[in-house]
């Protein structure tokens, strides 16, 4: 308690502490001065930070998460200071009598608002280094944005040139629709005349891929006889033909030119040895060379051999530079079995093997005859005409005998009659040595596999064996 027995002390005393508190209610109001435009410039900042970071919105929500926590700190001090202005209140009141306690919690609260502005100048350094992060994303974006331009202006342009492409297809589309429908329409007519109206006839056979082979080879269709299963024919070439309603044969040496190669035209002169003459479609085209002075027909099966005879009577001038032979040649004089469809072609064959292999003969098996027939020495019977018919031209051997080929071609080379031979071309059809082991003096031209054991080629002689360069540009 103060003493009043000396007034004017304690008016000097009461004035000492009047000034200390007015002196403490000045930094109060400071503080509270700077709080006010610290938290300007904090509104200021946050109205900044979120036009800036509009983009980064999830550093952004950080950002207003830690300023709402500070912001509750804040209220919490406002408070607080709100209280403390109630206390300091009373304070004045009483400040006689409580400054001594409050000046302490004066001190700590000076004490703790220094300590809150050394937070505030770390917050404020976090944001400037914030802001240079910001600026560098900034940069960065914009970088990308230029990027992403450029892909947006290629892409409008690709985009244009996909919708002229699109036009484009539009228009190839119906104008190659139309194209089809007319060919279509052509092609209806143009077999319409070909079969004469009469294609549902032609039985047993595959009409469009007869009449392709024959509109695409300039074939005629010069008659037709339904009971008789027998179809007449004339090529290109004037060469007449008759057949049934198998025409395979046909097609692989008239309509895909089989047996054509470049030698043929090169030898000035040639005979040909048909080993397996079939129905003699091979033989007449070779007998229709100008260099071709012979043919030597062999057939095995009676029925094929007289359909051959039909085929050269049908064309008496090239018959007559051909021979027909009515046997076998194999690597001995022999009578033995051979196996027969009715009615197909090229597929007769001494080997029972080959008849679980090829294809036609695994269709129609069931239907297989088996006949008698007679089959000679190869070497023995070639060698036998080249000298009675005194042969020095080149000599072409054409070999299909639908199995037995290797058998034939031993016999000749073990008799060295190959050695004769100039050119050989034909099918091998079951498996055995290489023949471009065998056939050592001679050059492969070509060799094309139908299956894995069927195949036909071409070897021509040495000497006759002429490669030009081929340009690499």
């Amino acid at each position: 308690m103060v003493s009043l027995k000396n007034p004017l002390n304690f008016i000097r005393k009461a004035n000492t502490t009047f000034n200390v508190y007015l002196g403490n209610y000045r930094r109060i109001d400071t503080f509270l001065n700077s709080y006010e435009r610290n938290q300007e410039k904090t509104d200021a900042f946050l109205k900044a930070f979120l036009d800036i970071y509009g983009e980064n919105q999830e550093k952004t929500n950080k950002f207003i998460d830690k300023y709402e926590h500070n912001q509750e700190k804040t209220n919490k001090f406002i408070d607080k200071y709100e209280h403390n202005q109630e206390k300091t209140d009373a304070f004045l009141k009483a400040f006689l009598d409580i400054y001594g306690e409050n000046q302490e919690k004066t001190n700590k609260f000076i004490d703790k608002y220094e300590h809150n502005q050394e937070k505030t100048n770390k917050f404020i350094d976090k944001y400037e280094h914030n802001q240079e992060k910001t600026n560098k994303f900034i940069d960065k974006y914009e970088h990308n944005q230029e990027k992403t331009n450029k892909f947006i202006d290629k892409y409008e342009h690709n985009q244009e040139k996909i919708n002229t492409f699109m036009d484009s297809y539009v228009s190839i589309r119906e104008n190659l629709k139309t194209a089809i429908e007319t060919f279509n329409q052509n092609y209806d007519i143009c077999k319409g005349y070909f079969f004469n109206g009469d294609e549902n006839s032609f039985e047993m056979m595959n009409t469009d891929q007869f009449f392709q082979m024959c509109f695409f080879n300039n074939i005629k269709l010069l008659s037709y006889s339904p009971s008789e299963n027998r179809i007449f024919l004339e090529t290109e070439d004037g060469i007449k033909l008759v057949t049934n309603n198998r025409f395979y044969t046909i097609g692989e040496i008239y309509a895909r030119d089989g047996y054509s190669v470049p030698q043929l035209y090169q030898f000035k002169e040639f005979v040909v040895f048909d080993i397996g003459m079939n129905r003699g479609y091979a033989a007449l085209k070779f007998a229709n060379y100008d260099s071709c002075k012979a043919v030597y027909g062999f057939e095995i099966n009676q029925e094929t051999y007289d359909f051959a005879l039909e085929n050269l009577n049908l064309n008496p001038e090239l018959a007559n530079k051909i021979k027909a032979y009515n046997f076998g040649l194999s690597d001995k004089d022999d009578e033995i079995d051979i196996y027969c469809l009715p009615g197909s072609d090229g597929i007769t064959t001494t080997e029972l093997e080959f008849t679980n292999i090829q294809s036609e003969w695994l269709k129609g098996k069931e239907q297989m005859n088996i006949e008698k027939a007679m089959i000679k020495e190869a070497s023995a019977i070639l060698l036998d005409i080249i000298k009675k018919d005194n042969i020095n031209s080149n000599i072409v051997l054409k070999i299909d005998t639908e199995g037995s080929e290797h058998k034939i071609l031993d016999n000749l080379i073990d008799n060295d009659l190959l050695d004769r031979v100039d050119l050989i071309m034909g099918e091998n059809h079951l498996f055995g040595e290489d023949l471009d082991e065998k056939l050592v003096a001679f050059k492969n031209i070509s060799k094309k596999f139908y299956t894995d054991n069927i195949y036909s080629f071409c070897y021509v002689k040495d000497k006759y064996f002429k490669k030009l360069p081929q340009a690499n540009f």
